[in-house]
């Protein structure tokens, strides 16, 4: 699992479905969700012994915000939990983990998800508001370097490359062969001399956090093959390039020119692919390393380099105390609720993580629970 440790609807309370079938279709606005793929060997749900809403007639109102990558599995549980409670209206949103993990630990959303774990300035931050949380982990997803069907000159990258097309030494680089200067001084890529359109996840984003983490920060800390101590190296992406929450957008983006790059969550990536609007290119960590694609089966051995988890906050005492809390995470964790991670496009976690994530939502288990 090595690349897995490089880092580790608003619906209101109210009696009639038609207000809740219009606050669904709100959400479903905001983000489209991806479309089903094949799970991933040795994946899904075991025998968790938690029982979904048992539709004895609950209402609430709540909202779940935050990462635009586990937006989709979310909002198709809603729309599943729907139908045994209800009573209990859900919206659900994609700002990006950052923005969610705000909301959350202001204590304004009662669930919040994120495709990594929670940094420690936001822990600090619901620590100092007061706000337990447990910390569950629910699924797996590959980050992919996309580009359009068009480009023919690009169809491997390795980190040292996407180093040299997207950390901060490349700032200013409007062409791919830009790139080429910092490229001759390790591996002799050459890119072709054609316009380099950069689409991507904002700061606000949790896919930005990790893209930077598993392959920025680790060129600098010589984990490709580089010598840190022979350079000083950048650890951050490139600020000069077209940023969005949606990842419907970016990928929009990535169509809209021939040499473009850029990164999104594995199940957008892949419908998009489907689609025929991106081509997904495959990765190496080590420049003449082997290129490996984003599958189902790659993402969940952790033989594509660039995988990561994805996790769900939920407040403690929200979950304790505010009605139809407690019952959704109950189906999320379900064996029907599992099934929509591999149903929107993402990977099943191995069983054990499965029963470590019941088992801590179980107990109500606070605090930090993974790596």
């Amino acid at each position: 699992m090595r690349s897995l440790f490089y880092v580790a609807c608003m619906h209101r309370t109210k009696k009639n479905r038609k207000l809740q079938s219009i606050l669904v279709a709100l959400a479903l606005i905001a983000v489209s969700c991806g479309d089903a793929t094949e799970s991933a060997e040795g994946g899904g749900a075991t025998d968790t012994n938690v029982s979904p809403g048992t539709g004895n007639g609950l209402e609430g109102d709540f909202v779940v915000s935050g990462s635009s990558t586990v937006f989709p599995i979310v909002q198709r549980q809603a729309e599943e939990f729907a139908t045994i409670e209800p009573g209990v209206a859900i919206a659900v949103e994609g700002p990006g983990s950052g923005d969610g993990a705000k909301k959350f630990c202001a204590g304004e959303v009662p669930i919040a998800n994120a495709s990594r774990t929670f940094k420690d300035e936001e822990f600090a931050l619901c620590e100092e508001a007061g706000i337990e949380f447990i910390e569950l982990r629910r699924g797996i997803d590959g980050i992919s370097v996309i580009t359009s069907v068009d480009n023919d000159s690009i169809d491997c990258l390795s980190f040292n490359d996407l180093y040299a097309l997207l950390s901060d030494e490349a700032i200013g680089f409007g062409s791919w062969s830009d790139a080429n200067a910092l490229t001759s001084e390790w591996s002799g890529t050459e890119f072709p001399n054609a316009p380099l359109d950069v689409f991507g996840p904002g700061e606000e984003s949790g896919t930005f956090d990790s893209f930077n983490e598993i392959v920025i920060e680790s060129v600098g800390k010589g984990k490709t093959g580089l010598d840190p101590d022979g350079r000083d190296f950048a650890d951050i992406i490139r600020p000069d390039y077209t940023s969005s929450p949606d990842d419907n957008v970016i990928v929009e983006g990535i169509a809209s020119s021939q040499y473009s790059i850029g990164w999104v969550g594995f199940a957008f990536a892949s419908e998009a692919g489907e689609a025929g609007k991106a081509k997904l290119l495959n990765i190496s960590i080590e420049d003449g390393g082997d290129c490996i694609a984003p599958t189902a089966a790659t993402i969940a051995s952790a033989d594509f380099p660039i995988a990561r988890f994805l996790y769900t906050y939920v407040n403690a005492d929200a979950a304790a105390n505010q009605s139809g809390v407690a019952e959704f995470v109950d189906y999320m964790l379900s064996d029907q609720g599992y099934e929509s991670v591999s149903a929107v496009g993402y990977v099943d976690m191995p069983a054990a993580d499965i029963e470590k994530a019941n088992s801590l939502w179980a107990d109500r288990t606070v605090g930090r629970s993974w790596d």
